[in-house]
């Protein structure tokens, strides 16, 4: 068997959570065991901040434009069309979709952080989901029932939750879908987020970048729980980045990980055992598979194998910078949340229906530094 590594930059990766946030589009989840109400009393609510300077009024009065000179360059391109920072009041429903969840509570406080900062007189009122469709859909009912300027989701079943997006359509309000789309016609709602195929793609791209191919290279891919619409594109992504080059692989095993530690650790001890040195890399849905992938091939007394995974959590970028990783991938949570509470001021402003799309950014030894 053969190593061959090109400009070989070792990296490896944890997980920010699951996948991103915690739900997808796969059956609808239990129903909740308490009913969640969206009042005063179930609801968190921003209180107001003084404006910072995306948006301050000069000694005459005038306002002065938002200033973009920190936006990233896809960032001006949106700012272009939506108003980054404003002063119009409204009152939005944030049905999140669980308090617990450590990917989606970035994406929330972002929200609620840059709602403070920059609509200074929009009332954010958030709901926990708990990850439970039925949570979700009453929250989401009450929130209208409160006649909201807008409500934001974030889905934990994609095709669950499509009422949701039925009964705001009926109700005339502006609907703002945030990390996790769901499954209703994309001129009925806003959706923020990252594109999950262009993830895989990037993993792809890395391997085939990185590792040379004169030789079959093979791989072992670890996927996430069937059913879920990023399971899919995360792998179909990858698969295509190699195909497009016509890379030289052979897949070994392609195997369910269930997104989670313990299984991608128990799956990758088996491959060891059954294909041992023949295996040249070992892809992951995501970081927390592929954590336990790495700790299955150093129990095994194995350094040789390369690991590549999606979320760049700390301790994966600390694992990058360590080199026991290939790759990993950003997903940023506050791009989302950020953009999430910029969707939804352009959607209460009545603003026509778009994908602001997030864009998913490949971390290597060679960039870990800038996140």
């Amino acid at each position: 068997m053969r190593k061959k590594i090109l400009a070989l930059g070792l990296t490896f990766v944890m997980a920010l959570s699951l996948f991103g946030c915690g739900g997808g589009d796969k059956d609808a989840a239990a129903p909740a065991d308490d009913a969640a109400v969206a009042d005063d009393a179930a609801a968190e609510e921003t209180t107001e901040a003084p404006k910072d300077d995306a948006a301050k009024e000069d000694a005459s009065g005038t306002e002065t434009a938002a200033d973009t000179s920190d936006l990233k360059d896809w960032e001006k391109e949106y700012a272009k069309t939506y108003d980054i920072s404003g002063d119009e009041e409204y009152v939005w429903g944030y049905v999140a979709q669980s308090f617990t969840d450590t990917f989606c509570s970035r994406v929330q406080k972002a929200m609620e952080d840059y709602t403070k900062q920059n609509f200074p007189n929009v009332t954010l009122n958030v709901g926990d989901g708990k990850q439970e469709v039925n949570t979700h859909i009453e929250l989401a009912e009450n929130f209208i029932t409160q006649g909201v300027d807008c409500l934001i989701v974030t889905a934990s079943d994609s095709n669950g939750e499509v009422v949701i997006c039925d009964m705001a359509k009926e109700a005339g309000i502006p609907f703002v879908v945030v990390n996790s789309d769901i499954a209703c016609d994309p001129i009925d709602h806003w959706f923020v987020g990252s594109d999950h195929y262009v993830s895989g793609h990037l993993q792809g791209e890395y391997v085939r970048d990185n590792i040379d191919d004169s030789e079959t290279v093979n791989i072992c891919y670890l996927g996430g729980t069937d059913g879920f619409t990023h399971t899919t594109l995360r792998r179909q992504g990858f698969y295509d980045a190699l195909d497009e080059a016509n890379y030289n692989y052979k897949v070994l095993a392609d195997l369910e990980g269930e997104y989670l530690r313990d299984r991608g650790m128990e799956i990758t001890e088996d491959w060891l055992i059954q294909y041992g040195d023949d295996i040249d890399v070992i892809v992951a849905a995501n970081d927390e598979m592929g954590m336990g992938a790495l700790n299955a091939i150093q129990g095994a007394g194995m350094s040789d194998i390369i690991v590549c995974g999606i979320d760049a959590n700390d301790d994966a970028k600390e694992a990058v910078k360590a080199g026991t990783f290939g790759c990993t991938v950003f997903q940023a949570a506050e791009g989302q949340g950020k953009w999430g509470a910029i969707a939804a001021y352009a959607a209460s402003q009545g603003k026509d229906f778009a994908t602001l799309d997030i864009p998913y950014e490949l971390v290597t030894a060679d960039n870990v530094d800038q996140y």
